[in-house]
């Protein structure tokens, strides 16, 4: 249960890390490299650990399981009573670590591509006019990637919160927001294929189609 609940976290720090990477290749920081393992342990960090204590916290799964039983009898119609994890019942305990993972995935990501964003508006008059439109393509890419992540990790989560906080429960939508959970790395996998230039023509020469490429001769 605990890698359950811990696997989205880590899923978006991982994007997280991903988008870092990108303005690591971009803004090319000497002082960001000293400090980036740091940066990126610590928030590995923390999405390891911020469910730990809602963990602790769950009450014993045996007499948990018949409350559960006794409110909601047609669950068990359907499911093992054996196969539930009884949360704790004060949903403060859970929806707090949830939103605080939300706010740092959304927040880093945010800023990491507003970062790079800058550099590029900076050096937009340095730069010939194909690098400018390379750019243009690589922000556009970045950004879907961004709204990909918010729409299929992001959402969820946050109905799963709210839920929690308004006392509400909707097996239909807490089925529906499991599915979207599970198809994050499918639909990640082609997003980056699409999305990406040197994604797509790796896959293209694996499949024995060469890309078209753009040959540059100079003349002296």
């Amino acid at each position: 249960m605990y890698l359950a609940v811990t696997g989205p976290a880590v899923t978006g720090i991982t994007i997280v890390a991903v988008f870092e990477n990108r303005y690591l290749l971009v803004c090319n920081h000497f002082y960001w490299k000293k400090i980036r393992f740091p940066y990126i342990f610590l928030n590995y960090l923390a999405a390891f650990l911020c469910f730990i204590h809602p963990i602790l916290q769950a009450p014993d799964q045996n007499s948990g399981r018949l409350e559960l039983k006794k409110n909601f009898p047609c669950v068990f119609q359907y499911i093992s009573i054996s196969s539930i994890f009884i949360f704790p019942q004060d949903t403060v305990i859970i929806a707090i670590p949830m939103i605080f993972v939300i706010f740092l995935v959304i927040v880093q990501a945010t800023i990491v591509i507003l970062l790079i964003y800058h550099r590029f508006y900076v050096d937009r008059f340095k730069v010939s006019e194909n690098t400018t439109q390379m750019q243009k393509r690589f922000m556009k890419a970045l950004f879907g990637q961004f709204l990909l992540f918010v729409s299929i990790l992001g959402v969820p989560v946050s109905i799963f919160t709210f839920s929690m906080f308004l006392d509400d429960y909707n097996q239909g939508l807490n089925n529906f927001c499991i599915i979207i959970l599970s198809l994050n790395g499918l639909v990640s996998t082609t997003a980056m294929i699409i999305l990406h230039q040197p994604y797509r023509e790796w896959i293209l020469a694996c499949f024995g189609k060469k890309s078209r490429r753009c040959s540059v001769i100079n003349v002296l």
